[in-house]
């Protein structure tokens, strides 16, 4: 298994070619919620082509039997919910201004992921940590307005 970090790695180069593209089919004239619901359709694809591995696999069951308070199953639906929100609301955001410092900002959810962990599931945020998170901002704050 590849450590934690080679997958993020892939995660920034996955989501700085979405965000590109949906720039670019902007850029070009394509209406922002057609390109979001293109996004949305291919998502889905994936998504069903995932549940229907998952459920021939029994992999679906083992999930479901494991989870303990199956009222848990309703959030990764809610998260669905807000990818979808939250790429919409960036492809409106890449087609109305600069690509770059539109999604600097939106990338610093990682700091609303660091905070949410402390608080709910009891991370720890170190001092190191917590500079690291003022950086970011400050860098933020420098790229959008200069």
């Amino acid at each position: 298994m590849m450590p934690w970090y080679a997958y993020a790695l892939m995660t920034m180069v996955a989501f700085g070619v979405t965000n590109f593209i949906l720039k670019y089919v902007s850029a070009k004239g394509m209406e922002s919620i057609f390109a979001v619901g293109l996004l949305w359709l291919a998502v889905g694809v994936i998504g069903l082509i995932y549940v229907i591995h998952a459920y021939t696999t029994g992999s679906l069951r083992e999930n479901l039997e494991r989870l303990g308070d199956a009222r848990l199953v309703i959030l990764p639906l809610v998260a669905g919910v807000s990818l979808a929100g939250g790429m919409y609301t960036i492809k409106r955001a890449v087609a109305a201004g600069p690509a770059g410092p539109v999604v600097a900002i939106a990338s610093a959810n990682a700091i609303m992921v660091a905070v949410l962990s402390w608080a709910v599931l009891g991370e720890s945020l170190s001092p190191a940590k917590i500079l690291g998170m003022i950086l970011v901002m400050a860098g933020i704050v420098v790229m959008a307005l200069f």
